[in-house]
């Protein structure tokens, strides 16, 4: 019996193992909930980072088309006030997007 075990110890070590990861794999694979909230967390600051470049995009295009409507007309001092009035309320609605866009997650996080 000795020698039985001597010479199949690799195989037993081998199938008890095997065994392990095939009827407990909950215990072997799940991930611990600190590493699912981590990347959680990695997650929603990635969708906010590109959540707040769309807001900078749009915010760059509507000044410019602001400009560019404005641009034959900028001798005329009311016309060129107007122009930075609209690009200044532009700066101002992006600026209260993309603080939206990190703010309302932090107060919702405050509340749980």
């Amino acid at each position: 019996m000795k020698k039985f075990l001597l010479k199949k110890t690799s195989k037993i070590i081998l199938a008890i193992g095997f065994l392990y990861f095939i009827l407990l794999p909950e215990v072997s694979f799940a991930a611990s909930t600190s590493q699912v909230k981590t990347k959680l967390n990695s997650g929603f600051t990635a969708i906010q980072g590109v959540l707040t470049g769309v807001v900078v995009v749009i915010g760059v295009i509507a000044a410019i088309k602001i400009f560019l409507k404005y641009m034959p007309s900028l001798d005329d001092p009311h016309s060129k006030n107007e122009m930075w009035k609209s690009i200044g309320g532009v700066g101002v609605a992006v600026g209260g997007a993309a603080a939206a866009v990190w703010l309302v997650p932090w107060i919702f996080s405050l509340f749980q």
